[in-house]
């Protein structure tokens, strides 16, 4: 990465303050339902970026803002289901989630992968986690060519991470004509419903 804030960085962090929602609406409603005590462990406010970075450091610091986020989302929901909390529960929040962050109103299936890859953590950009297997009107397919993700599960499964990913997308399509379908946890494909 370079040595000066460019339009990749604030990319990057704005999936980053994403992830930071997304843990904040959960834990807000994990606190409602007295499955949690605190949101203060789990969630962060992200300042400006320009106002907090290591300009000389700017790769690095972004790659512990992912790793930080990351491990308390991953602890959030650990935390929730070891107080007996199904998952099923999180996937409803993640779907409500997903329908407050739709793509813009008349977007194709390209623009619907594209809201996705802006949307959510992935690392860093030169990490190329995503690769495109196969791109028509009526589908858009992607694989995960490296599990990203599962070192911050150490204590939990890493399944719980991709289903609540997915619940997000399903929320993001619940006004469109597509819909996301996982073969496993790495091959993707948005298809027409």
């Amino acid at each position: 990465m370079s040595l000066f804030l460019g339009p990749i960085h604030y990319w990057l962090y704005n999936k980053i303050g994403n992830q930071e929602r997304l843990t904040s609406v959960i834990a807000e409603k994990a606190k409602e339902k007295d499955w949690i005590k605190d949101v203060s462990f789990y969630t962060k406010e992200l300042p400006d970026l320009e106002t907090a970075i290591d300009e000389s450091n700017i790769h690095g610091w972004l790659q512990e803002q992912i790793i930080d986020a990351e491990s308390r989302f991953a602890s959030l929901v650990i935390d929730i289901k070891k107080q007996g909390i199904k998952l099923v529960e999180l996937e409803r929040i993640a779907f409500d989630f997903g329908k407050e962050n739709l793509p813009v109103y008349d977007a194709d299936i390209t623009e619907i992968y594209e809201h996705f890859e802006d949307f959510f953590v992935n690392g860093m950009p030169c990490d190329h986690i995503n690769i495109i297997t196969e791109k028509s009107k009526n589908q858009f397919s992607w694989e995960m060519v490296q599990d990203i993700h599962g070192q911050y599960w150490t204590e939990g499964d890493v399944t719980d991470y991709y289903n609540l990913r997915k619940a997000v997308m399903d929320g993001m399509l619940a006004e469109f004509d597509y819909k996301v379908v996982a073969s496993d946890l790495y091959h993707y494909s948005l298809l027409s419903k």
